[in-house]
């Protein structure tokens, strides 16, 4: 039923006429810094890059890899002195597969879009106590879902700037789960 009812709507959508195939290329990079004080903060820095496979117009088959650098560091102080130091060094890689559904045709100036598929996530950890013993967590590599909203201006029709919330359910150890969200912006270019 399920199927029948996806079906249904794709042909709904899309019609039954033939399109042509053809790629997208898209690069984007995300930032994000979140800060209590100057001594205590999360700052994250990625990039991206995708290749998308569509067909039937408004439908694409999108490959992506993000590479993703984390930095978390902690101070406990008493007056002026340092009690405590932590900094948190993760490394995330990410191999996505996800299927997508513009709202808006390959011509048009704003194409809303949304995505869902799966995502292979490995991530590393580095943790070093007040700048003198690092520890390196054992890498945890997790098959997981992942879904997005964004938008496409195409600038010319072969150019155009995209903009993305994409988010995954991301392990966290022990059977536990975060669900990590990132605003990407970027360039993408359509052959």
């Amino acid at each position: 039923m399920k199927k029948a009812f996806l079906l249904f709507l794709l042909v709904a959508m899309t019609g039954f006429e033939a399109h042509a195939l053809y790629t997208e290329v898209g690069l984007s990079y995300g930032r994000k810094r979140t800060s209590f004080d100057a001594d205590n903060y999360l700052d994250t820095e990625s990039l991206s890059g995708s290749l998308s496979f569509y067909f039937l117009d408004r439908l694409a088959l999108e490959m992506s890899y993000t590479s993703a650098n984390t930095v978390r560091e902690e101070k406990i102080r008493s007056g002026g002195t340092v009690l405590s130091q932590q900094t948190v060094v993760q490394t995330t890689q990410v191999y996505g597969a996800d299927l997508i559904w513009v709202f808006a045709g390959k011509q048009a100036f704003f194409q809303p879009y949304i995505k869902g598929g799966v995502a292979q996530v490995r991530r590393v950890q580095e943790v070093k106590v007040n700048n003198q013993n690092t520890y390196r967590l054992e890498p945890e590599v997790a098959l997981v879902p992942s879904y997005g909203i964004g938008f496409k201006l195409a600038m010319t029709s072969s150019f155009g700037l995209k903009f993305s919330y994409d988010a995954s359910k991301t392990p966290l150890g022990q059977g536990a789960f975060s669900n990590d969200d990132q605003l990407r912006a970027g360039v993408t270019w359509m052959f």
